[in-house]
């Protein structure tokens, strides 16, 4: 036998392998409070005070707020957190308000501050989402040339 096996191989094809994976980066809970105290949600200031109050309680960390004022009623209040954002929307009409808490504070348990905001504004129900915010990262790259024969 002359020569080795691969002599007449061209190395042309290339194989490249990633392996992605996903890394959780923050927990998006959405809760919808239904058949809420219309009086407090009519008073925007007051209804803002108790759900302010009731995040800052919980631990997290506002560094920045606001409420905006809908005619003839309604409002929307934000949280700006270190750990990300908190905002509060009201239907004072409907007895509705709807609250978005996004935080990369990962594992800590937001029930108790959604049970209180729940408690704050005496709705009869609620229904609770929670949606884990991933990015996918690659964790393994593997590139090589593969033998074509001719």
């Amino acid at each position: 036998m002359q020569g080795s096996w691969h002599e007449n191989l061209d190395f042309k094809l290339f194989l490249e392998v990633r392996v992605k994976t996903s890394m959780k980066l923050g927990e998006h809970y959405i809760c919808d409070l239904s058949n809420c105290n219309r009086e407090i949600l009519m008073d925007s200031e007051r209804a803002y005070s108790l759900f302010a109050q009731a995040v800052r309680e919980s631990g997290l960390t506002v560094v920045d707020e606001g409420l905006y004022k809908f005619s003839p009623h309604g409002f929307t209040g934000f949280l700006l957190l270190a750990e990300s954002h908190a905002s509060l929307h009201a239907w004072p009409e409907h007895g509705y308000c709807a609250i978005d808490l996004f935080t990369c504070a990962i594992g800590m348990d937001m029930l108790p501050l959604i049970q209180k905001i729940k408690q704050s504004f005496g709705a009869d129900s609620f229904t609770l989402r929670k949606i884990d915010r991933d990015a996918e990262v690659p964790q393994v790259s593997l590139s090589m040339k593969l033998p074509v024969a001719e």
